[in-house]
């Protein structure tokens, strides 16, 4: 006969029978559901990391995220090149002006540098190229010169530069087509612009444009290692040293985007243009 005490503690269950425990709640299935989760962590974890790699290499870099109105700089110097790079903005000159662009009636009003790259045909087979070159930039380029009868022979940039496998598509076409290209006076071709200038067989720069270079993020859309990114940054870095030399540019140039980080932007002066090929002509200024 169980006294009142044992007859609480059996109804109480809080010492429960073995034969109540769950026969799936065993040490082996416990280790196996600990592993999964700390397998989808990582998972998770490094497709954030290449989520925010991509979006650095594609959105205005921190610092600078909303500017849109024209940043007033000091042209570069020997021994003081390095600017702050602007995505969504332009630098000016204390005593400088937005630039002429064919096509358009006056200059183009600051926020399109920041915009989708566009395609403007301009007078005598003149055409303007203004904004960020994005993925489609390439193939909406080929399109534009198709559309005009592939009359346009000279192609002025005014860009922050954006992918660099749609920059080098366009350069080519422009190697192909004997197009001249032009940043003129003011005008601004960063990161991979310099890229499109390249394509040029003949290459004018106003001496007062801003010609720039950055080190590149080669993004991934599926997660990997940072040795993935890494060996994909190498890639790309070869494809446009290899795409300068058929160029004809000193790939000297390229060195400075190596050395200098992705929030800034190496400018070059008229002299290092000339001596790295990237200008055929200097004008203005």
């Amino acid at each position: 006969m169980m006294s009142q005490t044992d007859s609480t503690m059996s109804q109480s269950g809080s010492e429960p029978s073995p034969s109540k425990i769950p026969a799936w709640l065993n040490e082996r299935n416990i280790l196996t559901a600990m592993f999964r989760m700390l397998l989808l962590a990582t998972v998770a974890f490094l497709a954030l990391d290449f989520r925010t790699i991509y979006e650095e290499a594609n959105t205005p870099l921190p610092g600078e995220t909303h500017r849109e109105e024209p940043l007033v700089m000091d042209p570069p110097k020997p021994s003081d090149h390095v600017r702050p790079y602007l995505p969504r903005a332009t630098p000016l000159r204390r005593s400088g002006n937005p630039p002429d662009m064919p096509g358009f009636a006056k200059p183009p009003a600051n926020e399109t540098i920041g915009q989708k790259m566009r395609f403007v045909r301009g007078p005598k087979g003149s055409a303007s190229a203004v904004g960020r070159i994005e993925p489609g930039t390439g193939s909406e380029f080929e399109d534009f010169l198709a559309g005009q009868g592939d009359e346009v022979k000279s192609l002025y940039l005014h860009s922050p530069g954006g992918s660099v496998s749609d920059a080098l598509a366009m350069s080519k076409l422009i190697r192909a087509k004997e197009i001249k290209t032009v940043v003129p006076e003011d005008a601004y071709c960063a990161s991979s612009c310099p890229i499109v200038l390249s394509g040029g067989k003949e290459r004018l720069v106003g001496k007062n444009a801003w010609v720039g270079v950055h080190q590149i993020y080669a993004a991934r859309e599926t997660p990997g290692n940072l040795g993935d990114g890494m060996a994909q940054a190498q890639a790309v870095t070869a494809d446009i040293q290899e795409h300068l030399v058929e160029m004809g540019v000193d790939t000297r140039a390229w060195l400075h985007a190596l050395k200098t980080p992705s929030d800034q932007l190496y400018v070059f002066t008229p002299k290092e243009l000339k001596d790295y090929k990237l200008a055929t002509k200097m004008a203005g200024g």
